[in-house]
Order: C-alpha cells, then sequence, then structure tokens
C-alpha cells in the first residue's frame, strides 16, 4: 500500500521518550486534521432537502471533460529519536472524456486514463453508455469513436460502472442505493457503498443530489486481508447519473504483503477518498 513499515524503538529514559511519542503522536493527528479540513471544503453542500422522488439519468452524457480520483493511504510510523510520524502516499488516476452521440439516447465515449504511479502513456478505453442500462465496452463491428475497439475491455466495463450509475432510475427520499467504489492503491481495492439520498445541490448550475454514504466490508486477496471502513458524501448529477464529486474517510486495517513472496505485514491506515470531475 504504502512505503513498508518500519519500527525502531529505542531504550531512551522513559520521561523523554514517552514525551516525545506523545508529542509527535499529536502533531501526527493534527496533520490527519488539517488534510480532513481542506478536503472537507470541496464537499457538495445540500441546498434544498430532497422530499420527493427523483429520476436520475434521463440522458447519457454531460459537458465532462475529465474526471479525477485520489486515494490518500497513511499510518504512523515510530523511529528512536525520531517518535511517531505520519508516512503517507496518494494515488491518483485521472481520466479525460471525448464524447460523441450514437443516437437519441446513446453516447459513444473514448477514454483516456493515467495513473500517477502508472506507465508514463495513458490507456485508452472505449465505452459506449445509454439511459437504458446497456453501457458497456467497445465490441468488433462498432462504429464513430468505438470503431478501434478499447485496449482493455474489461477496464473499460469496469470504468462505465464507475463513472455513475448504469440506467435510468428513480431514487426516492425514503431508500438506499448502492455505488461502486475502487480505491486508486496499488492493489485495487473494490467496494460497494450504500448510500441515502441526503439533499439536493448545484454543481455548475446542474441540479445534483448529494447522498451519505458508508462501506465497512472485508476484503480478502494474494496481497490483501483487511477490512474497509469508509464514511462521506457522494453527488450525483441528475440528468446523467454520473458521480461529479466524492469524499469519504475512513481505514484500512488487517494485514498486507506487497508481492506473492513477501511475509504478511499488520496494516492500520487511514483512507480518504476524493473525487472530482472537471467540465468543459
Amino acid at each position: 500500500m504504502v512505503p513498508a513499515r518500519r519500527t525502531d524503538l529505542g531504550r531512551g529514559p522513559a520521561g523523554r521518550k514517552n514525551g516525545v511519542f506523545v508529542w509527535a503522536a499529536v502533531r501526527a493527528f493534527a496533520g490527519w486534521i488539517v488534510v480532513a479540513g481542506v478536503l472537507a471544503d470541496c464537499a457538495p453542500a445540500v441546498n434544498k432537502p430532497m422530499t420527493q422522488s427523483i429520476e436520475l439519468m434521463k440522458v447519457p452524457w454531460g459537458p465532462f471533460a475529465r474526471q479525477c480520483a485520489s486515494t490518500r493511504v497513511s499510518y504512523t510510523a515510530v523511529r528512536w529519536r525520531v517518535g511517531e510520524t505520519e508516512v503517507a502516499k496518494v494515488y491518483e488516476t485521472c481520466t479525460g472524456f471525448a464524447a460523441m452521440p450514437s443516437g437519441p439516447d446513446a453516447v459513444e465515449i473514448t477514454a483516456s486514463v493515467s495513473k500517477t504511479d502508472g506507465p508514463s502513456a495513458p490507456v485508452i478505453l472505449r465505452m459506449r453508455r445509454d439511459t437504458e442500462g446497456r453501457a458497456r465496452a467497445a465490441v468488433p463491428g462498432d462504429i464513430g469513436l468505438l470503431a478501434q475497439g478499447s485496449d482493455a475491455p474489461e477496464a473499460a466495463e469496469t470504468l462505465a460502472r464507475e463513472i455513475g450509475l448504469t440506467a435510468r432510475q428513480l431514487i426516492n427520499p425514503s431508500e438506499n442505493m448502492t455505488l461502486p467504489i475502487q480505491l486508486s492503491v496499488p492493489f485495487p481495492v473494490n467496494g460497494a457503498l450504500s448510500c441515502h439520498p441526503d439533499g439536493k445541490a448545484r454543481n455548475h448550475g446542474r441540479e445534483t443530489v448529494v447522498l451519505f454514504c458508508t462501506l465497512d466490508q472485508n476484503v480478502r486477496t494474494d496481497h490483501l486481508d483487511v477490512r474497509v471502513r469508509l464514511t462521506g458524501v457522494e453527488e450525483i448529477d441528475v440528468p446523467t447519473g454520473v458521480c461529479l464529486t466524492s469524499l469519504l474517510t475512513g481505514d484500512l486495517r488487517g494485514r498486507i504483503r506487497l508481492h506473492d513472496n513477501a511475509a504478511w505485514q499488520s496494516a492500520n491506515d487511514k483512507l480518504v477518498y476524493h473525487r472530482e470531475t472537471d467540465f468543459e
């Protein structure tokens, strides 16, 4: 996840050691509060309660130019003569969009995906999105922007789901809905957010719905055996069902290993997930 943990506990005078460790812990916690506070300023603010059902995704696409999603992973390391310090790393994925209408209720999208810790050249993904739930990767025989097909069909299908809703639907103020999420870390963590409508908002003059979301999920893979917990908000564009803004904080606890033959090591990490959409 983040650089290997290192614990260098010394045997200095107990009073001095405890004082250093307590003060360092306070500084690390204060740093975490600053990060969360800065990101909180980016969170969507509800300006009107939601009193009746709203239909989402009446049209397949909007004036969206780019979307970036980042996951900040941090933990506390203890080192001799230094005390407790926060070690953090941010993993970010940005996707640029080029879209072309394909009939009255569909759009063909070419997405250029780049990662901060990935290959220098972006990955090109092509997909078709419509309001009846047939979002899919490009296939042979497609025309327009889809004609060349996708470099990675499975990745295109995943992206189609993560962009937002995959079909037109009604959202009721008293009902929960589920949204997928993928944390951008070296080992992808896929989860399903449980979300409840919190109210209406506006983003670039567009009507949106703000959802309060939580995740509490166990993840077991060849490299992860962890419990992931997140809490925060998701903002969905009403006309298109696209998730415009996300801000979720929480933690990841359990054990990880950096490769197949590595030893398992404990993980007790703080997480901040942030997504922001740029408009044309």
